[in-house]
C-alpha cells in the first residue's frame, strides 16, 4: 500500500516497502496530517511556532546546507532548532555527498529531529551552481546511490524533496521517483514544475498521478 496525499503543489507519498521500522516510525507523522512544507527565508522557529497553533501537525526547517552546517555555521545551526510546540519534526538538507550528509544528519538527530529531507528542488541558482538541489534531478542514477547512501547509515528516516526535472525537455519525475523509492527513502515530496518554471507556472498534477499509480505497482 501507498499512503498519498497532497497539499498546494506538492504530494507525498510512503515508501513502506523498505526499512519497515523506520517506515512506521514515519507512518504517524504523514498520514492524514496538516504538513508544514520547508520554506526558506520564511520557515523559521518563530513562524513554525505560529503555525502549530492554526493546526501544524508535523513540519520542516528552513533548508540547511550540511557543508556549511558541519563547518560551524551559527546560522545553520539556528535552523536545526525545534520548538516544544512542533509535535513531529524534520531537518531538510541540501547536500550531494553521503558522508557529509550522514554527519548532517547525525546533528540533527541529537538537535532532535524526528527524520530528515533532502533537498532535490530549489531551483536557486546560489543552490545549483553547488550541484545540489534540483541539479541531482539530471541523473536518476546518481541520486539512487545519494539516497541509499544516506538512508543506509541514517537511524531516522530519509524522505526526499524533488521537482518533475530541471527543464521542460528533460523531465524524468518518474525515474526519480523510482530511483529514489528503490534506496529506501521513507517518502517522497514531489513539487510539481519543474526548477526551470519556478514557482509561478501550472502545477502538472497529471505526473504525481502516474508517481503514485507505478508507486503502487
Amino acid at each position: 500500500t501507498v499512503y498519498s496525499f497532497a497539499f498546494g503543489t506538492l504530494a507525498y507519498a510512503l515508501n513502506p516497502s523498505t526499512r519497515p521500522a523506520l517506515n512506521m516510525n514515519i507512518k504517524p507523522s504523514f498520514t492524514n496530517k496538516m504538513i508544514l512544507a520547508p520554506l526558506t527565508r520564511g520557515g523559521n522557529l518563530p513562524f513554525r511556532r505560529l503555525c502549530a497553533d492554526f493546526g501544524m501537525e508535523t513540519s520542516l526547517s528552513e533548508m540547511i546546507y550540511a557543508r556549511s552546517l558541519l563547518k560551524g555555521s551559527p546560522v545553520e545551526g539556528a535552523r536545526m532548532r525545534r520548538s516544544k510546540y512542533e509535535s513531529s519534526f524534520g531537518v531538510q538538507f541540501a547536500t550531494n555527498q553521503v558522508d557529509e550528509g550522514l554527519l548532517a544528519i547525525q546533528q540533527a538527530v541529537t538537535g532532535g529531529a524526528d527524520f530528515v529531507d533532502l533537498n532535490c528542488g530549489c531551483p536557486i541558482y546560489d543552490v545549483t551552481r553547488r550541484g545540489l538541489g534540483s541539479s541531482l534531478l539530471r541523473s536518476p542514477t546518481k541520486l539512487h546511490k545519494l539516497v541509499k547512501g544516506l538512508v543506509d547509515g541514517s537511524d531516522v528516516p530519509v524522505t526526499v524533496k524533488i521537482r518533475l526535472g530541471c527543464e521542460a525537455d528533460t523531465i524524468n519525475c518518474l525515474e526519480n521517483v523510482k530511483a529514489i523509492r528503490e534506496a529506501g527513502a521513507s517518502a517522497i515530496t514531489i513539487h510539481a514544475r519543474t526548477a526551470q518554471q519556478g514557482y509561478s507556472k501550472e502545477a502538472n498534477w497529471e505526473l504525481i498521478r502516474q508517481a503514485v499509480v507505478e508507486s503502487k505497482e
